[in-house]
Formats: structure tokens, sequence, C-alpha cells
């Protein structure tokens, strides 16, 4: 990751409680949440790697989803121009392996890219989400 780099937009959790404190606290360290050096903040294990990927429970998962896991690259990527085959064969694997692990019969996975300002990330940092909602409840999954 390179230095004095934005590593979260505190702008789009604002109002969210325990989590805009956090986002703000990362702010003001200015380390990357996901980067291995530093993923203190994640309330969950590790369930499952593959390649440079895993995939974990969602320490603020959104309202009104039953399963809310999140897909994470090890290494500091923010744009998908930087990933390749095997990380989406990676991803893949994970969210088959969640499907059978979590016995899940519908759900989305999105993954937000890019410059937050376009994306409506907190966390710069590429991942994907994995989200299963509740039975005849929808989820928002805000992007822009």
């Amino acid at each position: 990751m390179r230095k004095n780099t934005k590593v979260v937009d505190p702008r789009f959790s604002k109002g969210k409680g325990d989590y805009e404190k956090v986002i703000f606290s990362i702010e003001k360290e200015g380390k990357c949440p996901f980067c291995p050096d530093n993923f203190r903040y994640h309330k969950h294990p590790v369930l499952k790697r593959r390649g440079d990927w895993f995939i974990t429970k969602s320490s603020w998962p959104y309202l009104n989803a039953r399963l809310h896991l999140v897909l994470i690259k090890n290494s500091h990527k923010e744009s998908v121009r930087e990933l390749n085959v095997n990380d989406m064969k990676d991803i893949l694997f994970l969210v088959k392996w969640a499907s059978g692990e979590f016995k899940i019969s519908g759900g989305g996975l999105a993954m937000r890219f890019g410059k937050t300002a376009h994306t409506g990330a907190t966390v710069c940092h590429i991942h994907a989400h994995l989200i299963v909602p509740k039975r005849r409840k929808s989820v928002s999954f805000p992007i822009g």
C-alpha cells in the first residue's frame, strides 16, 4: 500500500453508531483495516482461505441480512484492474464453499471498487459482500 493514501472514507459511515466510531479511529491511524498487519478491528474469525482471499462474517452486517459474509483480499488492492483470473476463481470457490457451509439457497454477491467518492464504500481495500436477506425482507447495498 502506498504511504499517505486514504484507507477509509468516513463519509459513508455517518450515523451508524459503533461502526462510525471505528471508521473515524481507523482514519486517524491511517492504516488499512483489511491488510493483515492491521486486521484487528474485525470481530469474527476467518472462516476459510483460498489463494490470496479469505471469507469471514461481517462485523457490521446490513439491516435485514440473515447472513452477511465478507470476502477480503490479503494483499492491498483497490481496483478490479489489479485483480486477475485467479482472484475471481478464489472468490467463486469461497462463495461456493459458503453456500454449502451455511445452506444458502439464495443471496447476493456485490463488490465495490475504485474511488470511494463513486462507490460509497467506507473501506478502500477491495472486498466483496455475500449477503443473504431475511425471508421476505430487502437488504439495501448502497453504491454511489
